[in-house]
């Protein structure tokens, strides 16, 4: 079973039949997963903050997300997982637009299978991947959603995390997870540095979350194994994710 990362969207291919697993670690992927965990009814996602708008208007649902870091006007919650797992929206819809996490999405949504991980569903995520990959024959590929296209440390970790998982339920198959370098990289990245919380501290994601005063969601992104729910792209229209079932 091949296990591959595109460290960088444009990297990342969506024609062989891999199941994918897109990151965006810091915060988006934590985000859909709590939004689930707490009972959200319809998780939709926009690729930009004028057809959130629409789509929140046409669906009666809540308003969700950031653009370059910042809540915009009129929504509800910024994309805070801390927040919005405080927030009561149990059987509310909810609109969910990032300025990379669901542009990411729009972009692979032609794969046939795409799993949303992070650091709080990764050994879940890497289990939901292996049983996909081993009951079709195909591969496993990580696609870090990167920041406006460019590689950041905070996705390779937590893609290190779920590649290191894979290994380990392909092997629990009788399977033998062949990585390519980039995957070895991931691991070999999460391998040195092992607090979590110290390593989202320090990268591109969490010196943004300092600046913009939301260091709470630092240590909320970075528990490892918080939730075994796995978040699943159906493409629509419109786009929403769901929680994977075996």
């Amino acid at each position: 079973m091949q296990l591959d990362v595109a460290l960088a969207p444009a990297l990342a291919r969506v024609d062989d039949g891999a199941v994918l697993v897109v990151i965006d670690q810091i915060r988006a992927s934590a985000t859909m997963t709590t939004l689930l965990d707490i009972g959200c009814r319809d998780v939709l996602l926009a690729g930009n903050v004028a057809s959130a708008r629409r789509l929140a208007a046409d669906a009666g649902a809540l308003l969700a997300g950031e653009w370059r870091a910042r809540k915009p006007a009129g929504f509800d919650f910024d994309n805070s997982p801390s927040e919005i797992a405080r927030a009561d929206v149990r059987g509310r819809a909810v609109v969910l637009s990032t300025t990379n996490g669901t542009a990411v999405l729009h972009r692979v949504r032609g794969a046939r299978h795409v799993l949303i991980g992070c650091l709080r569903n990764a050994r879940a995520c890497a289990r939901a991947a292996v049983t996909i990959a081993d009951r079709e024959g195909v591969g496993v590929r990580i696609v870090c959603a990167g920041r406006h296209g460019r590689f950041v440390l905070e996705d390779a970790i937590a893609a290190g995390e779920i590649a290191a998982g894979v290994v380990a339920e392909a092997s629990q198959l009788g399977r033998t997870a062949v990585l390519t370098d980039p995957a070895v990289a991931c691991v070999r990245l999460r391998d040195a540095e092992p607090d979590p919380i110290v390593a989202m501290t320090e990268s591109d994601g969490g010196r943004t979350l300092h600046q913009i005063h939301q260091e709470e969601d630092i240590a909320f992104v970075a528990a490892v194994d918080a939730t075994t729910t796995v978040p699943v792209l159906l493409p629509g229209p419109p786009m929403r994710v769901v929680r994977w079932e075996a």
